[in-house]
């Protein structure tokens, strides 16, 4: 690939590409090893206008993906995270995921469900928007193949299988990720390894579908390392195994040994150290190096022998035979933080570590080997394989079958592969979910970028339509979930539906049975509407279905059915993350029909959606009706505060309120403040 250019002979990339620049669709991108994913990250936040969030589960993963680590930012406790655990973020980090339009989760492979459920809670509370995610593309990216998440054994096991009944905690088991419709879209074309061959075997131990061929391939490979062969690295299963080699290798030679210590400046945690802060090294010894060279001489997991060591140098020769002195790097630690003045996000340096980029690499851990590529290496079969996706790791990073070494035979049981993860992988590249949610993230997403919800609720809707009419509920469903999840006031939406499609009506199932009662509603065909909703209640009970059951009593003008209707659905949200149209149609419900308190719900409402206008207007509506106004701060005049409180006509003020929208924030901003801090007494009388 081109440095900043994305693949145009690459399918799969264009439909990524497509995803991130024209949608705000999540989606999970995967790929084999060298298949080019981390370079497609890199060049696509350089040629799209949006502002990214990367994050990673550790700290070496989010240095190398130039990001923070998900703990970090979102304030996680490093236990399990239980149902409503919620990150300690501060201001400024919500400030910065107020104004985000994509976060990356990459390395995903190694989340677990329940972190992905928390990081899931933490937006939706954030940012007080209860869709999931709280409503931000989220690019989910890693290996399935690879090692699965890390679970001690004992209680955390135990309490994790209790929580999600299952034995498999990826990130996809999450109970966020199964709300979603993700699809999947896996990188084919391999650019890291030129050895067909080799990249034939390793699709086969990756796919669980390995030939004794293959096997025995891979086994002409049993050998020893020599002199001749240069550097070569040993893979070990376990840590203790890589330690005590690393520990015997530099033991065994006889040289003085050098301690170079290196530095911190600012705030750089000691677990996101990229090599030892005491960088022990003797001439003879075995290195890698940990960072690529601007010139290109060498790249993380380049290895090489020390030949010459001073106090304040060091001299490397490659494999190559061309010898380098080797100067110190800096690696980076950043926060994510909000410029108000610019109205952009910027990434905040918080510290500096500076050390020579190597590490002692006679053995390094199979697990720590993800995300690296090697000339050659040996890999240390003393252990055998015990996880699955392990032998598939350690294969694939070498970049041919040449510069592989093995210890001792591979069995066939060592090439294992998690049936959870082949499963899932079955639904890679679906051509037909893909442009499915191409279609439907494109015709919403300028909407959502001018925070036009009502022009975003009707596009969905007319998908819903669209795809029911074609046969195809189950994309229909999906498009009406969106639908409700975006919605807040769906009054222009009555009659805009004409004719209910046939085939929803001649069917015993309850999901064409939903869609008929939804699109019966906004064809004005109420009792219809509550018919069909009816019968779905009797057999699902969800949100949803009492939503278009309120709205259908309304509309019939049987108040005090809507009224009870309203008090179950209150009771299926939570209020900490709330759902903009329950709030808005219960507020409206409460003032205008019924008596009941409501101007505190369409504050929330206002809180919920700030960019929302009419939820603004709303309130100034019912506030009039009760005879009150905003309060000010006597020492701070806003026009637009004024202009609320004032007897200017709806139309006078939602026109003024978009022209502050683009040419005066700082009024609308002050605005919200004053509805966020207003109190009511809900018990004041109505003025008639």
């Amino acid at each position: 690939m081109q440095n900043t250019q994305i693949d145009p002979l690459n399918h799969e990339q264009q439909l990524a590409y497509e995803l991130v620049a024209n949608t705000n669709s999540s989606f999970f991108l995967t790929g084999r090893a060298g298949s080019g994913k981390t370079t497609f990250l890199h060049n696509v936040q350089k040629l799209v206008g949006k502002q990214f969030i990367t994050l990673a589960p550790t700290g070496v993963a989010a240095i190398l993906a130039g990001g923070d680590t998900i703990h970090s930012f979102f304030g996680l406790p490093m236990e399990i995270c239980t149902p409503g655990t919620c990150g300690k973020m501060n201001e400024a980090k919500i400030l910065t995921l107020i104004h985000a339009d994509s976060i990356i989760i990459d390395e995903v492979s190694m989340v677990k469900c329940d972190v992905m459920d928390a990081i899931d809670y933490t937006m939706r509370k954030a940012l007080r928007n209860n869709t999931p995610f709280g409503g931000k593309q989220m690019i989910f990216v890693g290996d399935m193949f690879q090692l699965p998440p890390v679970v001690r054994q004992g209680p955390e096991k135990d309490l994790l299988k209790d929580l999600y009944h299952t034995e498999d905690f990826f990130f996809y088991k999450s109970n966020a990720i199964k709300r979603m419709r993700l699809v999947k879209i896996e990188f084919q074309k391999v650019y890291r390894q030129d050895d067909a061959h080799f990249l034939h075997i390793l699709e086969n131990v990756r796919m669980n579908k390995v030939t004794p061929e293959d096997i025995m391939h891979l086994n002409d490979r049993v050998r020893v390392p020599n002199e001749e062969d240069g550097a070569v690295i040993t893979l070990a299963s376990i840590n203790k195994t890589a330690y005590k080699i690393n520990l015997q290798r530099l033991e065994e030679i006889e040289a003085e040994e050098f301690v170079y210590e290196g530095t911190v400046d600012g705030t750089f945690e000691e677990k996101r150290f990229p090599v030892e802060l005491k960088l022990r090294l003797k001439v003879g010894a075995q290195v890698m190096f940990t960072r690529n060279d601007l010139q290109k001489r060498w790249a993380n997991g380049t290895l090489g022998k020390v030949t010459k060591l001073t106090k304040d140098e060091i001299s490397v020769t490659l494999n190559n035979g061309e010898t380098y002195v080797v100067p110190c790097c800096s690696w980076e630690s950043y926060s994510y933080d909000y410029n108000k003045e610019e109205r952009k996000m910027k990434k905040e340096l918080t510290g500096t570590f500076t050390q020579y980029p190597l590490k002692l690499a006679w053995a390094i851990t199979i697990h720590k080997s993800q995300g690296m590529t090697f000339d050659k290496l040996s890999l240390d079969l003393s252990r055998g394989m015990f996880a699955a996706g392990q032998l598939y790791v350690a294969l694939s990073r070498v970049r041919t079958l040449e510069g592989l070494y093995l210890s001792k035979n591979i069995i066939p049981q060592y090439a294992h592969t998690s049936r959870e993860v082949l499963t899932y992988a079955s639904e890679y590249n679906n051509e037909q979910q893909i442009d499915n949610e191409i279609e439907s993230g494109k015709a919403v997403y300028s909407a959502l970028q001018q925070n036009d919800y009502d022009e975003a609720a009707k596009q969905y809707l007319m998908l819903v339509t669209k795809k029911a009419e074609n046969g195809d509920f189950k994309e229909a469903m999906q498009q009406a979930k969106r639908f409700l999840d975006i919605l807040v006031c769906d009054e222009h939406l009555y009659g805009l539906i004409e004719d209910i499609p046939e085939n929803l009506l001649h069917t015993s199932h309850w999901a064409p049975k939903f869609i008929a009662a939804l699109l019966s509603l906004y064809a004005q065909k109420y009792k219809d509407a509550l018919i069909l909703i009816g019968e779905v209640l009797e057999r699902h009970q969800c949100a949803e279905a009492l939503y278009i059951k309120s709205r259908a009593l309304a509309k019939l003008e049987r108040y005090t059915e809507a009224d009870d209707t309203n008090c179950q659905l209150a009771n299926v949200f939570e209020m900490a993350t709330p759902d903009a149209k329950v709030l808005f149609m219960i507020a409206i419900l409460n003032e205008m029909h019924i008596g009941d308190p409501g101007l505190d719900l369409m504050r929330k409402l206002v809180e919920a959606r700030p960019k929302y206008d009419l939820g603004i207007l709303a309130l100034r509506t019912l506030m009039q009706r009760h005879g009150l106004q905003l309060d000010k701060l006597s020492d701070n005049n806003c026009e637009l505060v004024d202009l609320f409180n004032s007897d200017a006509t709806e139309e006078e003020f939602l026109t003024e309120l978009k022209v502050c929208r683009k040419k005066a924030p700082k009024a609308i901003t002050y605005l919200i403040r004053r509805i966020k801090k207003q109190v009511f007494n809900e018990e004041q009388p109505v003025d008639e």
